[in-house]
């Protein structure tokens, strides 16, 4: 082949390659600030790397810039990828959400980097998904510093989390409390919420910054968390007060101190045949999830089949039928609702004693007045001749 014809189909190719790119550019659609957009996915659409259906979208900005993206749909499981290159894989740089936005809607935070570009991919976790969705996105203030709280050990404290709350470099809403107390001692952190994933984390002050040393999110009952630390050569140390969603708000009890007392076991007899009356309060054991728990011994014949009910107003009760070995409960049954409703009901054969661990627990945590009962099981019905 001749030099000449080689420049003739030089630019042939560089045509060609333009055709290919132009799908992909024309595949990013700009979005503003404050001006939310309106998408559908369906089988038409792009497909990621991983079969899904997506919409790519592009935000310019300042570098440094702090955004809030929302992607929400009533038809499908929302799912978010944002990075420098978010499309149909991604970049080192990527961020992803499935359902930080509350219910199955996708939410995160992320800073614009050098180049001023971001894409912003409308994705779906469903490779069948189709439906209409709303990418929003807003510009978030600059990170105000927290202001660490003085906290006294073995003290119980709230605080609210919510727009006005300081933000960390992930957007996350924040309290700091310093504790105080003696060099080495190990506290145990507790923090609780009903209205938030609870996440606590633990550190030091550095540079006017929170450094973190230790983290847990959901070690306590439900979301609830619970860290075991200990203080500085100084007899101090610094809990930061979060949660993994950027958009949590509500309130939350903090304490820092001694882990929780474990109470004495003591187990009540319970003849087959008679019902009881207790009541699960902070006076009674509880399990590794902190849930209090009464031990009742069942009183009948060897061998004998027994349906064991415990019924609560005030919480889900659940039932445990086993033996301790020390303090240690070894479950052979379990039930929560099979009572109907929320009734726990269990049928048992006692051992060669007569005797059985029964626990009668509160699903979650739960605690309140309850009523217990234990009979003999019915005979199974004889076959007429």
């Amino acid at each position: 082949m001749s030099r000449l014809r080689l420049l003739q189909t030089a630019p042939l190719a560089l045509a060609l390659s333009s055709l290919l790119l132009a799908p992909a550019l024309q595949a990013q659609t700009p979005i503003l600030a404050d001006q939310p957009a309106s998408g559908r996915l369906d089988a038409g659409s792009p497909r990621a790397d991983d079969g899904t259906p997506y919409q790519l979208y592009e935000y310019t900005g300042r570098p440094g810039e702090r955004l809030r993206i929302r992607m929400e749909s009533n038809d499908f499981d929302s799912y978010l990828a944002v990075g420098s290159v978010a499309a149909p894989g991604c970049s080192d740089d990527c961020s992803v959400d499935d359902d930080s936005g509350g219910g199955l809607n996708a939410a995160l935070a992320y800073s614009v980097p050098a180049s001023g570009k971001v894409q912003i991919r409308a994705n779906s976790i469903n490779s069948a998904a189709v439906g209409d969705y709303t990418l929003s996105v807003t510009v978030a203030p600059p990170p105000a510093p927290a202001r660490p709280q003085a906290l006294r050990l073995d003290t119980d404290v709230e605080g609210r989390l919510g727009d006005s709350s300081a933000r960390d470099t992930e957007d996350r809403p924040h309290d700091l409390w310093t504790v105080s107390g003696r060099r080495g001692q190990s506290v145990q952190v507790r923090l609780d919420s009903d209205d938030f994933d609870a996440f606590v984390e633990y550190g030091r002050i550095e540079r006017n910054q929170f450094v973190s040393q230790a983290s847990d999110d959901d070690s306590g009952p439900g979301l609830n968390a619970r860290l075991m630390v200990t203080l500085d050569a100084s007899g101090r140390g610094v809990v930061k007060v979060t949660s993994p969603s950027g958009s949590a708000a509500g309130s939350y009890r903090l304490r820092v101190g001694d882990p929780l007392p474990q109470r004495e076991i003591v187990a009540q007899t319970v003849p087959v045949g008679e019902s009881v009356r207790g009541q699960l309060d902070e006076n009674d054991p509880f399990d590794d999830e902190e849930a209090r728990f009464d031990v009742f011994r069942i009183e009948g014949r060897p061998g004998q089949r027994v349906v064991a009910r415990l019924q609560s107003e005030s919480f889900d009760p659940t039932l445990k039928w086993g033996l301790f070995e020390g303090e240690t409960f070894l479950q052979e049954a379990f039930d929560d609702d099979s009572g109907g409703g929320t009734t726990a009901q269990l049928s048992l054969t006692l051992d060669e004693d007569g005797v059985g661990r029964l626990l009668a627990v509160g699903l979650m945590g739960g605690q309140g007045g309850y009523t217990l009962s234990v009979v003999a099981a019915p005979r199974p019905a004889q076959a007429e001749r």
